[in-house]
């Protein structure tokens, strides 16, 4: 079972690796959210298309559709829930069971595990870290968890204060530091 760790960036600032537990890069997840027909795309990191989610609903639940070699294999919708949530992926007959408030994810095909998610601090920052049984199920179970991801509600999440001298601001994988400049005396 190998491990993967993916940071909790919004893609808005910019494109995710996907590292091994060793700091390897094997993925690169590319893309954008919030429209319809929007799309995210799963590369292998010597450039090969692996996988893709695209959006083909908006509003309370929204659906994506999962492609892996450029076929449809599935697709997963948001549903209501409280605390504890179980999501069906069509085609793929996974079910995902989770819990909104701790964040952790297992996905299961029959009785068989599938993958893991759960939150972690890495030197990197946050992130996820998969925990994926089959190789081969890699690229889908990784598109799955960009969806978990996106669905999470801001509230469930560690807030940090921006710090006084400074605002941090993050592209992907540089960080940086804006300084306000000096402000003029008030006459």
């Amino acid at each position: 079972m190998r491990k993967l760790y993916f940071s909790r960036n919004s893609f808005a600032k910019g494109a995710r690796i996907v590292r091994d537990d060793h700091g390897q890069s094997h993925y690169l997840l590319v893309g954008r959210w919030g429209r319809r027909q929007d799309a995210l795309s799963l590369y292998a990191i010597q450039g090969e298309l692996l996988a893709e989610i695209k959006q083909t609903s908006l509003g309370l639940l929204p659906k994506f559709d999962l492609y892996y070699n450029r076929q449809n294999v599935g697709s997963i919708s948001k549903t209501l829930g409280f605390w504890h949530e179980m999501i069906y992926v069509r085609k793929l007959r996974w079910i995902i069971m989770g819990s909104l408030s701790n964040e952790n994810y297992r996905i299961y095909h029959g009785t068989e595990l599938v993958m893991t998610m759960r939150p972690v601090v890495t030197s990197n920052g946050e992130a996820f870290e998969l925990a994926i049984t089959d190789e081969t199920t890699e690229p889908l179970c990784i598109c799955i968890a960009a969806i978990l991801d996106h669905w999470q509600k801001p509230t469930n999440r560690e807030r940090s204060q921006t710090p006084q001298e400074g605002y941090n601001m993050t592209f992907g994988e540089s960080n940086y530091t804006l300084h306000p400049h000096n402000k003029l005396p008030q006459t």
